[in-house]
């Protein structure tokens, strides 16, 4: 199925922003952000799953949420965060939940391994809550020139090895970094995908059409070898629906 996801979507009244959605798309990757804080959209969610027929995922919150941070409280805090949405994703029947890897701030400047090290500890504390509340969690990639761990395929393959986590391949993501090719020979971890494009350069989050990211060959590989959910991340509503007429003429 092919839904939509968009970080503007979050400035706009839960109940609003549900009633545009769902005129043109049966499945939402809710971001917990700003007045879609997870825990304040529970009826919301509720109702457009039991009255408007909606399907959702999550996105778990990115904004201070530090899974790498060298900062012992900062990085517990982060983990405690994501529990805490995994906890709800349970009580609200939404089985996959996207995650973020750690980024690399102040004084972890001076040892950047340091941060991937503290990314993976804080995976497997991650992955014994998945398995405590029967959600899926897929670890998403990230682009190039932001200073986060897991900007790489093999990095983030590495990341989640010994653990049961899925990853969320990203296209436009893995196209600033050059890992497009890379990203999708770990097909078979996928648990998630986001579907945007750009020039290379940043993360535009533009149509699907509209950059340098092979379309073709991620929907090649997609088609042969993912069942899973792909959802459009865009900056409006708008060019979500844009791009899902877009896959849908080639999935």
């Amino acid at each position: 199925m092919i839904g939509v996801a968009s970080p503007s979507f979050c400035r706009v009244p839960f109940r609003t922003m549900l009633e545009q959605v769902s005129e043109h798309f049966e499945l939402w990757e809710v971001l917990s952000e700003g007045l879609h804080m997870l825990r304040d959209v529970r009826d919301g969610i509720r109702h457009g799953r039991d009255s408007l027929g909606m399907r959702f995922q999550v996105h778990a919150p990115m904004s201070d949420v530090n899974i790498g941070s060298v900062y012992e409280p900062m990085r517990l805090a982060s983990v405690a965060e994501i529990g805490g949405v995994l906890s709800l994703s349970r009580e609200l029947d939404i089985r996959v939940v996207t995650v973020h890897p750690g980024f690399v701030n102040g004084i972890a400047f001076l040892d950047k391994p340091e941060a991937f090290s503290k990314t993976v500890q804080s995976l497997k504390e991650i992955d014994a809550l998945s398995k405590e509340h029967s959600v899926s969690v897929a670890v998403e990639n990230r682009p190039s020139g932001i200073n986060a761990t897991c900007t790489t395929a093999q990095a983030l393959f590495e990341a989640v090895e010994g653990t049961d986590l899925g990853v969320c391949f990203d296209m436009g993501h893995a196209n600033t970094a050059g890992e497009v090719g890379a990203m999708l020979r770990g097909v078979s971890r996928f648990r998630n995908v986001h579907l945007h494009n750009n020039g290379g350069q940043w993360d535009q989050h533009n149509r699907v059409d509209d950059g340098t990211a092979d379309l073709a060959l991620v929907v090649g590989t997609l088609k042969a070898s993912y069942r899973g959910n792909i959802i459009v991340e865009s900056t409006d509503l708008l060019s979500g629906v844009e791009s899902r007429r877009i896959l849908e003429k080639v999935l």
